[in-house]
């Protein structure tokens, strides 16, 4: 039996032969372990070398980029303008103005004087329903006329009201009279935004330039939509070209130049240049229609007889035009013929109503021609002086609130007269200003309606007349008697402008001694 169970015949390894292969097998494992490693850090080896010797291309860095980690991006979004600045304050008023005239015992500021703040000007934008037309408060583009608005309006600015008229001698009883006078105005403008019926052309135009004197434009606070509307109206005449403007054909001399002296003083004050082309339409008119001679005559005939009352207004609105920066050629031309027939047709106590006539000059010619000489700058011309000299010591004495007779007699057109009377003596200042301010505003206060308007005592001569009854009669009456309660503030006198330009370069002295203008009064 133990012959079968040989022990190779199983395989059975000796111990020799078992230790040889297991240490053959721990060597092959020590292999096979170590091999990866050394191949992996052989070839990482060559590879930092390779690279070593590799030289790439370089990008020059982008300023403009910037890199930021992308992780959850926050769009921060920019703080909000500031609110502008408040405006300033308005300067006080002037300490020494209010001892200049010790003979006014309650001084008013026309500010807060009244109980309907009638001369409150505020930067509001204008109600929205001002007419299309205008536009007056948008685009608004000063005029770079070197006569510039604002050194010819500045006084009608609130505080400089203020001043003006503690300095002048305006009470605060006239001012608040002035006040009454704007409101009656406001309320009774017709819902198409003109005045009066029979002249609405004519009573339109004294009604802004009313509303003008007192510094009220579309920004007004209480008077813009009124104003707004009503120089709507003028641009829509003035732009028609139905000339002249007017429903009588030959009186319309008058009317078509108030509607061209409203449009140039509402230009002037606002710098809308969409009032422009009319004014320099209605104006172009009136350079056009010139007489020959220098003045105006009815229905604007340029041959034969002249009428000097015809071209007071005309005047006026040519003044007004070029303040305001019309750029019409004929216009300085034109201003010139006027001034020369002034100083032509002038006699020793004043100047004609119709030139054929042989009359006694009227008191209301001479006002008329001593203030529009004043206006066109022969302020300082002898004529001028001399009949001014006549006015203080001759027609003082027609002031008087009653119906001075016909049409022939001093003064018989009482409110035209008065209107330049008041401006006249207002221009030559001192005491001749003094002997009328102390008078006129006494009779304008004693004579007002209660509801706010006038009427002229010279009934059948000033007034009720050419289709002027009623309402016609009472703006026309009414804004001639508020124009002038603005004297003191409407147009700087001459004297004040003198004063304040300071020593004038040769020049300019010589152009003031030859009677050229350079920067007067309107």
């Amino acid at each position: 039996m133990s012959e079968e169970f040989d022990d190779d015949s199983f395989g059975i390894l000796s111990p020799e032969e078992m230790k040889n292969i297991q240490e053959e097998y721990r060597k092959q494992k020590l292999k096979e372990t170590l091999t990866g490693p050394i191949i992996s850090t052989f070839i990482h080896v060559l590879l930092i070398i390779g690279a070593s010797f590799f030289k790439g291309e370089t990008k020059p860095p982008n300023a403009n980029v910037e890199v930021t980690q992308k992780m959850e991006e926050v769009v921060e979004e920019p703080p909000p303008p500031p609110p502008p600045p408040p405006p300033p304050p308005e300067p006080e008023m002037n300490e020494q103005a209010e001892t200049i005239n010790p003979e006014i015992t309650e001084v008013v500021d026309v500010t807060e004087d009244t109980a309907t703040e009638v001369d409150e000007i505020t930067d509001e934008p204008p109600a929205a329903e001002v007419f299309d037309e205008v536009e007056l408060m948008s685009d608004v583009k000063p005029s770079t006329s070197p006569l510039t608005s604002a050194k010819m309006f500045s006084s009608r600015s609130p505080n400089a009201k203020a001043n003006a008229v503690r300095k002048y001698g305006g009470s605060s009883g006239a001012q608040k009279a002035l006040g009454n006078a704007l409101n009656w105005l406001a309320k009774n403008q017709n819902p198409d935004g003109t005045w009066g019926q029979g002249h609405p052309e004519a009573m339109t135009s004294l009604a802004i330039l009313t509303f003008l004197a007192h510094g009220e434009t579309g920004k007004s606070k209480n008077y813009g939509k009124v104003v707004s509307s009503g120089i709507a109206n003028l641009v829509k005449w003035g732009n028609s070209g139905n000339f002249p403007i007017g429903r009588n054909k030959t009186r319309n001399v008058y009317e078509h130049a108030l509607v061209a002296y409203a449009l140039s003083e509402a230009f002037a004050m606002t710098g809308s240049y969409s009032i422009k082309p009319a004014m320099n339409k209605t104006i172009k008119f009136i350079c056009d229609k010139q007489h020959e001679n220098g003045g105006y005559m009815y229905g604007y005939a340029t041959k034969g007889d002249s009428n000097f009352s015809n071209a007071c207004w005309n005047w006026q609105a040519m003044k007004a035009a070029k303040v305001a920066g019309c750029d019409v050629e004929e216009l300085p031309g034109a201003i010139e013929k006027s001034i020369a027939h002034m100083k032509k047709f002038a006699t020793s106590t004043g100047f004609y109503y119709r030139l054929q006539s042989k009359d006694k000059r009227d008191p209301s010619m001479r006002a008329v021609g001593v203030l529009c000489m004043q206006l066109l700058g022969a302020q300082d011309d002898p004529i001028c002086r001399r009949l001014g000299d006549i006015m203080i010591k001759e027609d003082l004495k027609l002031l008087g609130w009653n119906h001075h007779g016909s049409v022939t007699k001093p003064a018989a057109f009482y409110l035209y007269w008065m209107y330049y009377m008041t401006q006249a003596m207002f221009q030559r200042g001192g005491s001749d200003w003094k002997s009328w301010n102390n008078l006129f505003q006494k009779h304008l206060l004693e004579n007002q309606h209660p509801d706010g308007y006038w009427n002229s005592p010279a009934k059948g001569v000033e007034t009720d007349r050419f289709s002027m009854a009623d309402i016609d009669d009472k703006v026309y009456s009414t804004t001639l008697c508020a124009l002038q309660l603005t004297v003191y503030y409407r147009y700087l006198p001459s004297s004040v402008i003198k004063k304040s330009s300071g020593k004038a370069s040769t020049a300019k002295a010589q152009k003031v001694n030859s009677g050229e203008e350079v920067i007067d009064i309107f």
